[in-house]
């Protein structure tokens, strides 16, 4: 279901189509704490673990409210209406509300166990839409209101801000150009908020605001059986951005959700096999919420495990890349350098709880701003937070790998957006960091470069996925290309795993997926079923004990 805005330029807004992300109903039914589970966004059990969101407050930036009301929020969510800052009646919307339950639902009387990605977080709802029109002036309002910096309406700040909303691309460029984008990414530089932005649906592209440099961008997954997200839905906006980055960042779950909707005890499935975006966005919201609650605890003595940077990195560092494209293809292909991302999945299904043990291992150093660093690392997964001045940097980290298992490695920055007044501007010379990973023998087995590009594309963010052939430690090398004169900052996470399930060549490893293919011809002697040859061994003609 579309709805059209049209904005005027004179009034610091553009004529353009806001395309709100509604969904149509789906007729099957399955359940939001299943797009919660192992193989949706798999927070369910990072609850388990006693990080629910608590503490933590989020935004939800959209054309109306949330109802504030209904039973799943259990009075923990709030509207705030930037179009009229004085009127405090909430305006709710079916659309509005369902985004708010799946980051944050409590549940209901009858459905207990239809709880959000972050139950116990609180909601923020900002309404920047006045029937036909948005301003930048009210998103900035809104976006003053959810940063705790309005002192007529004082909050708590949202350290995580989703929006539900997008801009068609026939209309605003998504080459992170435009007002809005460079308002976003303000915000999460100046202010420290993690954006969840969705990839669009319906479009040639990712469009706005899902072309943030700053934000996580989410495309929509569907489910090929009950409980198993692992498809790109065909509404799910593709990548790249107008401009070349890799947008999406990750997919979460979509299809097939029951939400909360107007009324305040009723409920709903919603989501289909078009993986709308705005199903899939308030997950990595309410994740990174759920990560921020346990970075927030007393169990983390960390000081830089809030940062919104580290939040993404352990995010799309952890995202699980072996699902399906819209055409129920593999997405992955060892042949092409950047196969870590894909067009229509990103880098792959969001995974809380790998996100979590990542956020949980930090890796420790000494040095100062004003040094480059060399760190050895001998632990299996960990993140880091460098901030260094005014220097070219060669950082330096050495990880202790083993022949066979996957190095995946994560490394982002913000940009830099300034503000003067009402005038949002980026940084005319953006910081960019280049990154080369060597083996044991001094061989580079990646590299990305802004040089080596024609015409260079600001990616913010670098992914590796490398299969190590050999043991010893792999030096990850990270410089920046030019100077700044201030304080800049990047986050790096890694994990050490095996191999992806049945894609790597035999020599390498096999596993229960690969035994799975022999087990219904096991011990078989007549070859009924299927022709034996591929199955016998021995060379006995049939598959049995010695096989």
């Amino acid at each position: 279901m579309k709805r059209y805005f049209l904005l005027i330029q004179e009034r610091h807004r553009v004529s353009i189509a806001a395309l709100f992300l509604c969904a149509l109903v789906s007729p099957l039914s399955f359940a939001l704490q299943e797009s919660t589970g192992p193989n949706g966004s798999n927070v369910q059990v990072v609850h388990a673990l006693g990080y629910t969101g608590q503490g933590v407050s989020v935004g939800l930036i959209s054309q109306n409210h949330a109802r504030v009301t209904h039973e799943a929020f259990a009075g923990h969510a709030f509207c705030y209406n930037a179009t009229d800052p004085g009127n405090t009646t909430c305006l709710p919307s079916n659309h509005d509300t369902s985004v708010g339950g799946i980051i944050c639902s409590r549940g209901g009387a009858a459905y207990p166990d239809d709880t959000g990605a972050a139950p116990e977080a609180e909601l923020y709802s900002v309404k920047i839409a006045n029937g036909t029109s948005v301003s930048t002036a009210w998103i900035i309002d809104g976006l003053d209101y959810l940063a705790g910096l309005d002192p007529v309406h004082p909050i708590q700040k949202c350290q995580v801000v989703v929006t539900g909303i997008q801009f068609t691309s026939g209309s605003v460029p998504p080459d992170g150009t435009s007002i809005w984008t460079r308002i976003y990414d303000y915000y999460a530089y100046a202010h420290n908020m993690v954006f969840a932005t969705a990839a669009g649906n319906y479009d040639t592209s990712v469009t706005v605001f899902g072309d943030s440099y700053n934000s996580i961008t989410t495309g929509g997954l569907i489910g090929t059986t009950t409980d198993l997200y692992d498809k790109i839905g065909t509404g799910s906006n593709y990548g790249p951005t107008a401009d070349g980055r890799n947008k999406p960042d990750i997919a979460a779950p979509s299809q097939n959700q029951w939400v909360p909707i107007n009324g305040d005890s009723s409920w709903r499935n919603e989501g289909t096999t078009a993986g709308q975006t705005s199903w899939s966005v308030p997950h990595t919201g309410g994740v990174a919420a759920v990560l921020l609650s346990y970075a927030n605890s007393p169990e983390s003595s960390e000081d830089d495990d809030d940062q919104n940077e580290v939040i993404k990195a352990v995010i799309v560092n952890s995202a699980f890349p072996n699902i399906q494209d819209k055409g129920g293809n593999g997405t992955i292909d060892f042949s092409d350098p950047n196969w870590p991302w894909h067009e229509d999945r990103g880098y792959g299904r969001i995974d809380a709880l790998r996100a979590y043990e990542t956020l949980r291992s930090p890796i420790t150093y000494n040095a100062n701003t004003h040094q480059s660093v060399d760190v050895n690392i001998n632990q299996s997964t960990g993140w880091f937070y460098r901030t260094f001045n005014n220097i070219y940097i060669t950082d330096r980290y050495w990880i202790s790998g083993t022949r066979n298992n996957r190095l995946v490695l994560t490394m982002t920055w913000n940009r830099k957006v300034n503000k003067s007044g009402s005038y949002y501007y980026a940084e005319t010379d953006p910081m960019n960091l280049n990154i080369e990973i060597f083996d044991p023998q001094d061989v580079c087995v990646f590299s990305e470069h802004l040089d080596d590009m024609d015409p260079p594309i600001y990616n913010n963010l670098r992914k590796a996925d490398i299969l190590l052939e050999s043991d010893g430690y792999y030096e990850v090398r990270i410089t920046s290309t030019e100077k700044k004169n201030e304080n800049r900052s990047y986050a790096m996470a890694f994990e050490l795993l095996e191999p992806l399930t049945a894609d790597f060549d035999i020599n390498y490893i096999v596993d229960v997926n690969d035994m799975a293919e022999f087990l219904p011809y096991w011990l078989e002697t007549d070859c009924t079923s299927e022709p034996c040859s591929d199955y016998d061994l021995s060379d006995s003609n049939s598959i049995d004990l010695s096989d």
